[in-house]
């Protein structure tokens, strides 16, 4: 069956079905992909030598051997496509991108990490609709990941890997040799406990590096969705009815990262340090917690010692936080989509679709699963065999449990507002020139000065 492409509305909140996850993770499950999808035909067969190019941000392991061991892999499987890959590092990967477009030299195939972050490009005739390509593959995909990659009826590339913000790792060890018993941290309170613990032991209790602003945007995403919940939160990105950043609970859930920050817990250099820094810091076993992305898990194997023991917890509750416990931030945030440059020719066309078509099979799905400890889009593709217990405790506890949820809100928000405003805003809050109140001050006052680029 070819299905007709008809993009469901991006609504973050219920982009991602919860049952389609929980049948990625159970070999029986309803939504698995069963057989092959009559797409191999397009790999086979004599090929005249073409070269594309690939951009992402896979600049370290274990993303950049995973995908260069699934390049090889293509271009065995298809003699004649050559695939240059270009890994870029994360913090200067959407700049050189941006460059790349408005330079007019874009590569055939990029790597983002979709919603804004990828229509940014579509909103200027940029990208490549594959429609065609999509109605094929549409059946490998969990259902609503497609809201990343699918705008004005149209779908710009394929969904990728799924995230999640909402839990606090911590290192095992730490937490034994001071006496913090992980399984008890439940709520707030008991996570204050335990970092004023560790720091009159003399341990760093957070690691923390916010030199770019999106770490700490990521304790005030996990603070709002607690704090407020979901709805208010999509609803203020979407200008939907009268909520403002500047509102009670918005101020209460910047207040709890200030109050972090005022007391002491956050790593030395928190304003100065780049991401890899806490990392180091925290497989070191100079800190006791770490609040991140699920993607850290991949980090583990790569750059952690080897008896190093990690564990995690799904974000506590608040003290008199509103917000559903079961809501999450939860996002689709990788994808691969094609230049409309680069399509303009038809042989290069034809290779990258191959290309994506490939990258998505169930068998590559799982290996990237298997490498880099992150989920991905592909049905079935996140099992007892490709994912770590740590891994199948988020998907458990957070995605298939989940209530509701909303996205990285930069990826829903205009530049200025998810960016410069909050980002960085952030960064002003570590360096004390920013309170809670004047940090949602000039979010309000930036957001307000821009349409929003996200509806509900």
């Amino acid at each position: 069956m070819t299905p007709t492409p008809t993009p469901t509305p991006s609504n973050p909140k219920r982009a991602i079905s919860r049952r389609g996850l929980l049948g990625a993770v159970s070999a029986g499950g309803a939504l698995a992909v069963t057989g092959g999808l009559g797409l191999q035909a397009r790999s086979a067969g004599a090929q005249e030598p073409v070269s594309i190019s690939f951009w992402s941000e896979y600049s370290t392991d274990p993303a950049r051997s995973a995908m260069e061991g699934a390049i090889a892999k293509f271009q065995e499987a298809n003699p004649g496509i050559t695939v240059n890959h270009r890994p870029i590092e994360n913090e200067q990967f959407f700049t050189v991108l941006r460059t790349g477009f408005t330079g007019g030299e874009p590569p055939d195939i990029f790597q983002h990490e979709g919603h804004q972050n990828l229509f940014q490009f579509t909103d200027l005739g940029e990208v490549e609709a594959i429609d065609d390509l999509y109605a094929d593959l549409e059946g490998r995909f969990i259902p609503g990941t497609s809201a990343a990659i699918a705008k004005d009826g149209h779908y710009y590339g394929v969904p990728w890997s799924i995230h999640t913000d909402t839990q606090i790792f911590h290192n095992e060890a730490v937490l034994e040799a001071n006496g913090i018993d992980p399984a008890a941290l439940k709520t707030w309170d008991d996570y204050l406990a335990a970092f004023a613990t560790l720091k009159e032991a003399g341990v760093t209790p957070i690691a923390f590096a916010n030199k770019f602003g999106w770490s700490g945007s990521q304790w005030l995403f996990a603070f709002l969705v607690r704090q407020v919940g979901a709805d208010p939160v999509l609803d203020l990105c979407a200008r939907v009815g009268d909520h403002k950043w500047t509102d009670p609970g918005f101020v209460k859930a910047a207040q709890y990262y200030v109050d972090l920050n005022d007391q002491g817990y956050f790593s030395s250099g928190a304003a100065s340090d780049d991401f890899p820094s806490a990392t180091a810091l925290f497989f070191a076993g100079r800190t006791g917690f770490m609040q991140t992305g699920s993607w850290l898990l991949g980090s583990v194997e790569a750059e952690a010692p080897p008896d190093f023991r990690i564990g995690l917890n799904t974000f506590p509750t608040l003290p008199e936080g509103e917000g559903d416990p079961d809501e999450i931030v939860m996002q689709v945030i990788g994808g691969y989509s094609l230049s409309k440059k680069g399509a303009a020719d038809p042989a290069k066309r034809d290779a990258s679709l191959k290309f994506l078509t490939f990258l998505t099979e169930l068998p590559q799905a799982q290996e990237w699963v298997r490498q880099t400890q992150s989920m991905t889009a592909v049905q079935d593709s996140v099992t007892a065999d490709t994912a770590s217990p740590q891994l199948l405790k988020i998907v458990e506890e957070q995605v298939n449990g989940n209530t509701g949820s909303f996205p990285f809100l930069e990826h829903i928000l205009p530049k200025e507002v998810g960016e410069d405003a909050i980002w960085m805003g952030s960064v002003g809050v570590l360096t004390g020139q920013l309170d809670a109140e004047s940090w949602m001050a000039s979010v309000e006052a930036e957001a307000q000065k821009h349409e929003p680029v996200f509806s509900r």
